[in-house]
């Protein structure tokens, strides 16, 4: 499938360390720390920006829904930053960092994905990530890992999440935009069945000859001992 369907990893994957981003970056220092803090943003912003300042006071209950929906939507990565799915998500991350040098409420990306073949000793397929970005950007890097459906437990399944398996165990979700969208990425991951069954594995036709039975003895009467 060469179409691109635009999705992004889920919310609530955590935030991969700044030094694991590219370029490594310098940690923020301690007076930008503090003055991220909602209560400074709030004193500062009020004076002239009244809806900044009531922004800052929302920040606390924002991460409260972003856990309570953690708790219902379980984790969106399993098996660390080392794992395939770890790699998958800094490449995600990778994309807006290299772009923006800043966080951002992302990473998008757009997804193309190819099946695996069924009756292969591994039904993985493929899935290409892009950034969101035009085609036509010489920056427009890609990453590409080999991946299956994830079956997702019933009670945290949502219409657009879409969780992928790799191959050392690990997983990670994604919550494209649409639904439409969440299924036709689980359709292009679907194997393919094989066509054609392998010569050697084909039947051989019955023609009416039945194979002679071993062990006796034919005179020269045609009389079987």
């Amino acid at each position: 499938m060469n179409e691109e369907i635009p999705g992004r990893l889920s919310p609530y994957a955590r935030c991969p360390p700044r030094a694991m981003l590219p370029g490594s970056p310098a940690p923020e220092p301690l007076p930008r720390r503090i003055g991220g803090f909602f209560l400074f943003r709030f004193l500062t912003a009020l004076p002239d920006d009244l809806a900044d300042a009531v922004a800052a006071l929302l920040d606390p209950f924002e991460r409260a829904g972003r856990l309570v929906g953690r708790l219902f939507h379980g984790p969106g990565l399993r098996g660390g930053r080392a794992s395939e799915a770890g790699r998958f998500a800094l490449a995600l991350h990778g994309f807006h960092w290299t772009r923006w040098q800043d966080e951002t409420d992302g990473p998008y990306g757009m997804f193309t994905a190819c099946p695996g073949r069924a009756g292969a000793a591994r039904l993985a397929g493929t899935v290409t990530v892009r950034p969101p970005w035009g085609r036509g950007d010489p920056d427009r890097a890609a990453h590409t890992a080999a991946c299956a459906l994830r079956r997702v437990p019933r009670l945290r399944r949502r219409p657009t999440r879409v969780d992928l398996a790799f191959a050392d165990g690990s997983w990670a979700a994604l919550r494209m935009d649409t639904r439409a969208d969440a299924a036709r990425l689980r359709a292009a991951l679907v194997p393919t069945r094989t066509r054609e069954a392998p010569a050697s594995e084909a039947q051989a036709p019955d023609i009416g000859v039945r194979p002679v039975r071993t062990g006796h003895k034919v005179d020269a009467r045609g009389t079987t001992q």
